[in-house]
């Protein structure tokens, strides 16, 4: 308890049965209501409202939720514009990164290059002519069949199976 409510003195009540809920209930159904200076407030069908009233009314219920609509892809194109950036600064990174590495292995292949020119002008003996008896030759593959393929099912030829479809 704080020191507020200590200090305000109890309101005196009326001893209760246990079962309060159903007696308040039956004691309520019962007995009508004591106060006559309470008004009922008028049922929503005794006065029909105007015409130009229930449309306005309409367009506030639809203006509100054309705003949430609104707001909503809003914060929609919002998080895919911060998405889409977030994915190309990375992709940005990457393609920094792999231009350094190009950068770096052509600096090496040159430097490689010119070691191994720098050793063959020294010791020029260690080169060897190429012969056509240390050459290997390889057979070409044999070539395949073309296979024709349509670009969608819809275009599958029925009758001619075997027809080509290039120029």
């Amino acid at each position: 308890m704080t020191a507020s409510r200590a200090r305000m003195p109890e309101p005196n009540r009326s001893p209760q049965p246990l079962d309060r809920q159903s007696k308040r209930l039956s004691a309520s159904r019962s007995k009508p209501l004591s106060n006559k200076n309470v008004k009922r407030l008028p049922r929503t069908n005794a006065f029909p409202l105007p015409l130009w009233l229930r449309l306005l009314m309409s367009t506030q219920k639809l203006s509100i939720v054309v705003t949430v609509l609104l707001t909503l892809s809003v914060f929609a194109i919002y998080g895919w514009t911060v998405y889409a950036q977030e994915q190309w600064n990375q992709q940005y990174k990457k393609l920094e990164q792999l231009k350094r590495q190009e950068r770096q292995l052509t600096a090496a292949e040159g430097s490689f290059d010119n070691d191994l020119m720098r050793a063959a002008q020294k010791n020029p003996g260690q080169l060897v002519r190429e012969r056509p008896e240390q050459s290997i030759f390889l057979q070409a593959a044999p070539l395949r069949p073309k296979r024709d393929v349509p670009a969608t099912v819809s275009e599958l030829p029925k009758n001619k199976q075997n027809e080509s479809l290039g120029y």
